[in-house]
């Protein structure tokens, strides 16, 4: 009987350890490092639709939008808060401010941002590459040697889309 039990339970593991799940629940989004490094920028704000971590700095507050950036709330009158903008920075899902600049995660870099006291605009100050692992899939189903066939030439993970 324990035999059984043990060659049971083995089977089953074996089965979960496959190279490839049957079912992802979520998929890889991949941008050309060129690309990425591009993509940081000031954006008019936009509607909060799938939002992480909150940091207040100042009379601002800023909304993580997971994977694509963080909205910068205005809170100089608490009772009515503004949405001013959007920081977009793909692949992000935290950041540290120290007096006018912005430490952020850009997928696996991390990147220093200045901004300027009224909001207008930012520099990329700085970067370092290769600071983070890639963010791993949320439902833990995609391994590495599982989606390397899918890489684009420099590509990098971003972002996890849920599949439908």
């Amino acid at each position: 009987m324990k035999k059984i039990i043990f060659f049971t339970l083995l089977s089953c593991s074996l089965l979960f350890m496959s190279s490839e799940p049957l079912y992802y629940q979520y998929t890889p989004v991949f941008m050309e490092r060129s690309e990425m490094e591009k993509a940081v920028r000031l954006l008019p704000a936009a509607p909060i639709k799938n939002p992480g971590k909150i940091y207040i700095k100042d009379n601002y507050i800023y909304i993580n939008e997971r994977y694509k950036g963080f909205h910068v709330i205005d809170n100089s009158n608490p009772s009515a808060p503004v949405n001013r903008a959007f920081l977009q920075i793909d692949g992000c899902l935290d950041i540290a401010i120290k007096n006018n600049l912005i430490y952020a995660d850009n997928a696996v870099d991390l990147v220093v941002i200045a901004t300027d006291p009224g909001l207008n605009g930012i520099t990329v100050g700085g970067r370092v590459r290769d600071a983070f692992p890639e963010p791993s899939s949320p439902d833990g189903f995609w391994m590495t040697r599982s989606f390397e066939k899918y890489r684009p030439k420099n590509g990098i993970i971003v972002r996890w889309e849920k599949n439908l």
